[in-house]
């Protein structure tokens, strides 16, 4: 089992998304990551590296290292990207490590990936397409739209539809192993009490670009540990 995004088709035009940073930001400056310098797929990811900001855009075959604690089993949810394209959606494969030991490939539609406010969160191996749920990535809309309000309604597998919001105090960074070396993601968060003290918590790195889920506390509990 492991993670999330949404729902019905957007009905006014918006732009296609670009970084745009929602919470506070402490990086003095920033530069562009010489690693992977080549940008395929306009999917960037901002790190605080020396109290530096950088920007790395993550290729094909580029793994993102997610662990998880589900009710007291513990394993890897490994994510290879193989498209990310604002226009035809979201395509990976996954494996999930021992004791879960299943493996899968995921493709989310533009739409779900625009507008869904459903989030699938429940793998159990083999092919999944995604036309009005999404995973992994919060929905463009919901980050577009919702996060000024400060709000977004999420519906998570087939549970009632929930309202997480995001308090005044957003800002949170998490560190991970980015290609052998350790950085921080810059991230906000969004809970189920809208003075953050609910019981549901999750992370969202701080891009219109890339709106990926970094972190979340549902019960059980995921969180990207890598990116490889």
């Amino acid at each position: 089992m492991v993670l999330l995004t949404g729902n019905a088709f957007a009905q006014k035009a918006k732009p296609k998304p670009k970084a745009k940073t929602t919470a506070k930001s402490k990086a003095k400056k920033s530069k562009k990551m010489a690693i992977g310098a080549a940008k395929t797929l306009d999917l960037s990811l901002s790190v605080l590296k020396d109290d530096a900001t950088f920007t790395y855009d993550l290729k094909k075959g580029d793994k993102l290292v997610y662990h998880v604690n589900a009710y007291g089993k513990e394993y890897d949810f490994i994510v290879a990207i193989n498209t990310f394209s604002y226009d035809k959606g979201i395509d990976f494969n996954y494996e999930m490590t021992a004791p879960a030991s299943k493996t899968g490939h995921v493709k989310i539609s533009a739409d779900a990936f625009h507008s869904s406010r459903k989030y699938k969160n429940q793998f159990a191996g083999g092919e999944m397409n995604l036309t009005d749920a999404s995973t992994i990535w919060l929905c463009y809309d919901a980050f577009y739209d919702d996060m000024p309000k400060r709000q977004t309604t999420m519906t998570m597998d087939d549970g009632a539809p929930e309202v997480f919001y995001r308090p005044e105090e957003d800002a949170v960074e998490h560190e991970i192993n980015f290609k052998g070396e350790t950085v921080k993601v810059e991230a906000f968060l969004i809970n189920n009490k809208s003075d953050g003290t609910g019981n549901k918590e999750i992370w969202v790195h701080n891009s219109s670009s890339n709106p990926l889920i970094i972190r979340m506390d549902l019960g059980f509990t995921i969180e990207l540990r890598e990116v490889r």
